[in-house]
């Protein structure tokens, strides 16, 4: 007999005012409950028996069932079967197509920290525009694309750029969805915003190292060592007058030394444009040790990056959810077949990170087959939340966006040692927290 136990997906607690509440990530929703009921319903989930109590009423019963606290033995099970079926649903859809173009591995930049500092001097020749023209024609019916431009600093190849919008638009018969630029924003000019004005971007993302001194000094131009920051802010000011539709995001990197950075730069900015269409936030830079296994200082942990968060988004300084959201799918372009990060050689990668390792190649634009099949793999199967026995059983598992498939590879096949829970909520004493605002806003809100 299949009977009734408490979901794994339940949690209780008492709010900072007194009110004892259930909560189910399953549902993403709240129940207030006595103070027997809470007493009688945490021990087997702090236990993690799960086993019912005999001493609920009938009619309280009813309820736990009907908001989902309470299922059958194998309810939980199926739930996870539903959201792996769902997950690989998407990651096998082809017929939308993700595209991360690298026209150029070229920088004209020099900073000390990035993750591509070895990376070749090189930029997409016409055959390779031509490769992949062909390589998107040979996908099949595309409803919709999803379009990114990279680099290296991308804007360094705005020819190509160009020629690559013109042949897809004259050749491609798919709506592109989404049109994204990452670039530092040295090189913005009129030429290259009539080329945005003719195919709009939806985001363009500039990032400032902080304020003026520090910026310059972590951000000088590669050829000459000159500050570029008061350039960056003319290309803002470009950016914002003549492409009002595109949202501007303005990335301020911070580490422990120069957190006060991102604050003065977020009033600076919002100060100078009051209702423009810009979003400033805060770029957790990772300082990993010689190894690669783990992250070192002065960069911020997991947990610590939770807790800042938290603080930017309780005090309205950030926009974004506190509290928990619902996920349908845990995907990123690493676990999709359809999404590819294509470099200046024709090159393919399956995570933005890989760009320039040559190790992390998986195959070719003008060749039909995989040529690194076990990296590929490890990406998509060996590295999906549904494949990770701890996932599966976690409580957080309807509210987390999955692991980073990147770190997660390097945990599993590279001896890494990092903290890869998502979960803003999973931070030791956040969990409370966000579970008691979001509450109190969903009861303002009614």
């Amino acid at each position: 007999m299949n009977k009734n136990i408490i979901s794994r997906y339940s949690y209780f607690f008492k709010t900072s005012k007194g009110i004892y509440l259930a909560y189910s990530s399953k549902k993403n929703s709240f129940l207030e409950i006595s103070k027997d009921l809470f007493e009688v319903l945490c021990e087997p989930v702090q236990n993690r028996t799960y086993k019912l109590p005999d001493s609920i009423p009938q009619n309280v019963l009813d309820t736990l069932i009907q908001e989902g606290f309470i299922c059958s033995e194998s309810d939980d099970d199926d739930y996870v079967i539903q959201s792996q079926f769902v997950t690989q649903a998407i990651q096998h859809d082809k017929s939308k197509l993700n595209l991360v173009l690298v026209p150029t591995l070229n920088c004209n930049f020099n900073c000390p920290y990035c993750f591509e500092r070895e990376k070749r001097v090189s930029s997409m020749s016409d055959q390779t525009v031509d490769n992949l023209i062909n390589f998107i024609k040979s996908l099949g019916n595309l409803t919709e694309l999803t379009l990114t431009w990279y680099g290296g600093e991308p804007l360094l190849a705005y020819p190509t750029i160009e020629k690559i919008l013109n042949r897809i638009h004259e050749e491609v018969p798919v709506k592109v969805k989404s049109h994204s630029l990452i670039t530092n924003g040295y090189l913005f000019n009129e030429e290259i915003v009539h080329l945005f004005q003719k195919y709009p971007l939806n985001t363009i993302q500039i990032t400032l190292d902080g304020v003026k001194e520090r910026h310059n000094r972590l951000r000088a131009l590669k050829a000459t060592n000159a500050p570029t920051f008061d350039k960056i802010q003319e290309s803002i000011d470009l950016v914002v007058n003549r492409l009002p539709e595109t949202e501007l995001h303005i990335r301020v990197n911070i580490d422990k030394n120069n957190v006060d950075d991102f604050f003065q730069i977020n009033n600076d900015i919002h100060a100078k444009y009051k209702g423009k269409n810009i979003l400033v936030y805060p770029g957790i830079i990772r300082l990993e040790n010689a190894e690669k296994t783990n992250l070192v200082e002065p960069a911020f942990g997991r947990w610590e990056t939770a807790n800042l968060l938290y603080e930017l988004y309780s005090k309205g300084i950030l926009d974004g959810d506190i509290y928990p959201v619902q996920r349908v799918a845990r995907t990123c372009c690493a676990l999709c077949v359809n999404s590819y990060i294509i470099g200046p050689m024709g090159e393919i990668y399956k995570c933005w990170n890989d760009v320039s390792d040559r190790s992390k190649i998986v195959g070719y634009i003008d060749k039909s087959e995989i040529t690194n099949k076990k990296l590929y793999y490890r990406y998509h199967l060996g590295c999906a939340w549904y494949n990770d026995p701890t996932c599966k059983k976690c409580f957080f598992l309807p509210i987390c966006n999955g692991k980073c498939a990147w770190y997660n590879e390097r945990n599993l096949y590279h001896n890494g040692n990092f903290n890869l829970c998502q979960c803003l909520q999973k931070a030791p004493g956040l969990l409370d927290k966000c579970l008691e605002y979001y509450y109190e806003q969903t009861v303002d809100t009614k």
